[in-house]
């Protein structure tokens, strides 16, 4: 669906959810049609994204996706080209909340993993378990837990997550074009991994189940 019929439909829809509320005061669209209005185009109505660049939601820390949400509103968050924040500035607080309970309580189907040579997927393995130290990256499981499996309410779930995507968004973090990570985090670590550790990294991560 090209990317104006998309947000016009999203807007089409949030449009007429105000409507609703204004007329029907603490009555508030259904979640399941806000999901399908203003989310399921591109991240599936069950999270499950059919697209490498589009991240999965199912099954994802709750806190986290509300979380970015905020951060898109906000226009401080810049890695969606405006997307994002375009969709996320038009929903209330109680709508991010809901939109993201939704997402966190559905079954995650995994990625089909990457056909990568054998010593990529060892090298990720290697970064994810013990980190680099000569470089002064720390594990990656050390936040986003042992599975990759997210650490509520702090870090999300990488595990079947698209590796395109999760080495798309450590290219942003290195780049600085991705600043909602609290305490520059995530741009720290990013700035010590070269492209062979981050497509390495991303490959691995995909692989859990």
């Amino acid at each position: 669906m090209p990317l104006r019929h998309l947000l016009a439909f999203a807007f089409t829809g949030l449009t007429m959810s105000a409507q609703g509320q204004d007329a029907m005061p603490h009555q508030p669209v259904a979640t399941a049609a806000l999901v399908q209005q203003v989310c399921a185009a591109c991240h599936g109505l069950d999270g499950n994204s059919r697209r490498a660049g589009v991240p999965s939601l199912a099954g994802q820390v709750q806190a986290y996706l509300e979380g970015q949400l905020h951060a898109f509103a906000a226009q401080g968050d810049l890695r969606a080209n405006g997307v994002m924040g375009a969709i996320a500035v038009n929903l209330n607080a109680d709508e991010m909340k809901r939109v993201s309970i939704h997402y966190a309580h559905q079954s995650l189907r995994p990625t089909k993993p990457v056909d990568a040579p054998r010593w990529i997927r060892r090298a990720g393995e290697k970064i994810f378990y013990a980190g680099l130290p000569a470089k002064g990256v720390a594990s990656c499981a050390s936040c986003h837990g042992t599975r990759a499996q997210g650490l509520p309410d702090l870090f999300p779930r990488l595990a079947g997550q698209h590796a395109a995507y999760v080495a798309e968004q450590l290219r942003h973090f290195r780049s600085g074009r991705r600043t909602s990570d609290p305490h520059a985090m995530m741009r720290n670590l990013a700035a010590r991994l070269s492209d062979r550790d981050i497509d390495a990294v991303a490959t691995f991560v995909a692989s859990l189940r």
